[in-house]
């Protein structure tokens, strides 16, 4: 049976950027999938109707009550039906071939459970192309270690990255306790547990890259150097209790690095 895929689309509460993602969609030279959007309070029956009209599947789930940004992105995962989950936040704009890329990979290996492909950025310095610290089309468990911590870039956002259900679920979704660095600290637990399939071909576009969002709403300050040595720390310890190679000596200097752009 052929695994199914579900991308999700939390709307929050506002559609800056929603028309051209949902655009990105209807241009996908292979329509087999589904698309689940997550409001809250924000309508988009408007977008809904343009999904639809693609001939795509969508469904429209409603928050119970207003949830902050990675409330409502666990709350929206917990709504789905489908194999393989793609988060795609509004602004976010995948590439004509994404998906059909995407979906063949999935059938040539049955048993991965994280994929990511390269993501063109543009940041306010120019247009900045995110790739692969390595050639191969997959790495195992074992390797993640050679490229991280040295690289952190990579692996970091969610806009190039999908993952198969249960393993986002085993996991535990995006953790709240650390909003700054919540989509790296699950793609490398992901990567750490089940190694990861590469698509070296640019796929995914990213309207407005800020390195890192300084703050998880109005009020939250973030420490995002102190979250980047927690997630090194927890990676280690993981890498120790498991046996998998790690080579990160000092995670603290790291965290630093990373954090002053040295990725």
């Amino acid at each position: 049976m052929t695994p199914t895929l579900e991308i999700l689309i939390p709307a929050g509460n506002s559609e800056a950027g929603l028309s051209k993602t949902i655009a990105s969609l209807a241009a996908q030279t292979d329509r087999n999938f589904q698309v689940l959007i997550g409001e809250n309070f924000a309508p988009a029956d408007r977008h809904r109707a343009e999904i639809s009209a693609a001939g795509i599947p969508v469904r429209r789930v409603t928050a119970p009550f207003e949830l902050k940004r990675l409330e409502l992105w666990n709350w929206l995962h917990s709504q789905t039906c489908g194999d393989w989950l793609k988060l795609l936040l509004p602004g976010d704009i995948l590439r004509p071939g994404y998906v059909s890329l995407l979906r063949q990979r999935i059938q040539e290996k049955s048993g991965a459970q994280l994929m990511r492909c390269d993501a063109e950025l543009k940041t306010e310095w120019g247009v900045e192309t995110v790739r692969a610290p390595f050639n191969d089309s997959a790495i195992t468990a074992a390797q993640v270690g050679d490229y991280f911590p040295a690289r952190v870039d990579w692996i970091c956002r969610t806009a190039n990255i999908a993952y198969n259900r249960n393993a986002w679920l085993a996991a535990g979704g995006y953790c709240t306790q650390l909003p700054g660095f919540a989509s790296l600290n699950l793609n490398v637990t992901l990567a750490l547990h089940h190694g990861m399939e590469n698509i070296a071909e640019t796929l995914v576009d990213v309207e407005s890259a800020d390195r890192l969002p300084l703050n998880e709403s109005r009020g939250e300050r973030v420490n995002l150097t102190l979250e980047l040595w927690l997630i090194l720390r927890q990676a280690r310890n993981y890498c120790l209790a498991a046996k998998v190679p790690w080579r990160c000596r000092w995670p603290w200097r790291r965290a630093l690095a990373a954090r002053l752009g040295h990725w």
